[in-house]
């Protein structure tokens, strides 16, 4: 078990480390800069436990070598020594992923996610959005700008029934553009014998859709 200067980390959700999602230098609002730099591949020229690794050296590399020009690539065949791989990254770290039981396509399927990487750390996140310089308003809810709302008052349920032809008082009218309030003030008025008779308005039986 690791012990650090907070204890031990990585065994319990309690003592697992934990961060904000983040990226590496702000990695993707320019350009983006591929972060894996090296790709180190160590099997063994004769064990079974290296075939595998061995076949994908011989079969499947190459591929991943046109595919990403920008890292570079180091096969050391040695004896006795365990199938891995070493990335190594532009921010200096270090990861080691152990090929031992693993097909071709796993191997082909851990050397994309280690390019996908940015080098970071893998840790259990603190929560989906984060932002290095926060809003002094605090977080937006639908009743920030929502004046009359109270938490001690109860709303009322009631139903009224009203006409459909009623006017109601526009809430809105402070943001409508003076045009649309022209719209507004000008529009057709009919009494409640002619809006029966015409629902639709004046132009309504013009626009009746024919089926």
């Amino acid at each position: 078990m690791a012990a650090g200067k907070f204890g031990s980390k990585g065994y319990t959700s309690a003592s697992r480390g934990s961060d904000f999602l983040r990226s590496v230098l702000q990695n993707g609002s320019g350009r983006y800069v591929q972060q894996l730099q090296r790709l180190t591949f160590r099997f063994c020229q004769k064990s079974q436990e290296s075939k595998q690794t061995r076949d994908y050296v011989e079969n499947g590399l190459t591929d991943f070598a046109n595919r990403n020009p920008g890292v570079v690539l180091y096969v050391t065949p040695e004896s006795d020594v365990d199938p891995k791989i070493c990335a190594e990254y532009l921010n200096g770290r270090t990861e080691i992923v152990t090929l031992n039981k693993l097909t071709e396509d796993e191997i082909s399927k851990k050397c994309e996610d280690l390019k996908d990487r940015s080098g970071l750390e893998i840790m259990r996140r603190r929560k989906n959005i984060h932002t290095d310089v926060p809003s002094i308003q605090g977080e937006w809810t639908p009743f920030t700008n929502f004046k009359k709302y109270d938490v001690k008052y109860k709303p009322n349920f009631a139903v009224e029934t009203k006409h459909s032809w009623d006017s109601f008082p526009a809430p809105w009218t402070g943001l409508y553009r003076r045009n649309e309030l022209y719209k507004l003030e000008n529009r057709q008025k009919l009494n409640y014998t002619e809006k029966s008779q015409e629902p639709l308005g004046k132009w309504g039986p013009i626009l009746r859709p024919k089926y």
